[in-house]
């Protein structure tokens, strides 16, 4: 794992009225110890950071390059604010929570990790909502910011390998993490069982990427539904799960979770719900979802199909126009999924 980032006051927008303790890890009576070689290991951690930060570029976007070419979505400002606003949707979807998982101020998990955070937006919210708790946020590019809660720390990892750590974790989560990974069972929700402690708990959020539609106003020859289609069939060909969500309560099952429960939310595509609540929901994910299309594409459809940004782009204009017509009554669904490792 290559730390990244930095403990400390924080002025991100999320974290209103947040009020930061500093502590003191040195006292002013201790002394310090100079390092006899100085020189070797802390250029070598700059190196490294260096290349973590230098991304790939390709038609106009930027990727992770730990890893390079693992995950097939961008990390540049365009994709990093989407994905901010995503979780504000999602949070507000869920009434103002960031988790299911059954607990609370009064009985906070004491390790929580954050597998493929992002932005860490999520791990930099749990801090502040659970001070006395410690939050590790993991994932293959380092956009998350330097100014977070003293009990938040990000690393650059890829979660696809062994898992190292030292300390078991009271609760392990993952969010949004379509075409992350190649076997989310075995490379993640097998890994997190082994990694928590008895009695701990694991959550998946996960939106199904193929719409439904329950009065049959999007048709499968509809663009969204050919779209849907094709990058489906880039990302298995990349060895990449894109769709999860139905299986996260089989899997986690599986590997031995208990108690998993399962919950299903609507994500209308834009506002043509008459209950203002959905509405208004639905217009901020038609929002979000326009400003992703060119991201969900541009890579799985040109490194593996071969077409070029400008053909992709054309395609997206009927994709575009279908999303604004609201005659169109389509919806995807948002799983939440959370289980109990055993305490025996």
């Amino acid at each position: 794992m290559q730390p990244f980032g930095s403990s400390g006051g924080s002025n991100t927008p999320s974290l209103d009225n947040y009020e930061f303790t500093f502590e003191t890890y040195l006292q002013d009576s201790a002394q310090i110890v100079p390092d006899p070689n100085p020189s070797s290991e802390v250029f070598d951690s700059v190196s490294l950071c260096e290349s973590i930060a230098k991304y790939e570029e390709e038609n106009g976007r930027t990727y992770h390059s730990f890893h390079s070419g693992s995950y097939p979505y961008p990390n540049d400002p365009s994709e990093t604010e989407r994905l901010d606003d995503q979780h504000t949707i999602l949070r507000r979807v869920l009434d103002g929570r960031n988790h299911l998982a059954p607990f609370s101020r009064s009985n906070p998990p004491r390790r929580v990790l954050d597998v493929a955070t992002g932005t860490g937006t999520w791990a930099i919210e749990m801090g502040d909502d659970y001070p006395e708790s410690q939050i590790l946020g993991t994932d293959l590019s380092p956009i998350q910011p330097d100014q977070v809660p003293p009990n938040v720390r990000f690393f650059v990892e890829d979660s696809e390998d062994d898992w190292d750590y030292t300390q078991k974790f009271d609760y392990i989560h993952t969010r949004m993490s379509l075409g992350c990974w190649s076997d989310m069972k075995t490379q993640i929700i097998q890994k997190a069982f082994d990694n928590l402690t008895p009695g701990g708990f694991f959550e998946a959020q996960e939106a199904l990427c193929v719409p439904d539609c329950d009065d049959g106003t999007l048709p499968p020859d509809s663009a969204w539904m050919t779209w849907i289609r094709e990058v489906g069939a880039a990302s298995d060909e990349a060895d990449r799960q894109l769709c999860v969500g139905p299986e996260l309560k089989r899997w986690m099952e599986e590997v031995g979770f208990e108690d998993v429960h399962e919950s299903v939310f609507k994500l209308p595509m834009n506002g043509w719900p008459k209950e203002p609540r959905l509405k208004h929901i639905g217009e901020l994910w038609q929002r979000n979802l326009l400003n992703g299309l060119s991201g969900f594409s541009l890579a799985l459809l040109h490194r593996i199909n071969g077409r070029t940004m400008e053909d992709i782009e054309l395609q997206l204009v009927d994709v575009r126009r279908e999303l604004f017509d609201q005659s169109i009554h389509a919806y995807q669904k948002f799983y939440v999924v959370w289980g109990r490792k055993p305490e025996s």
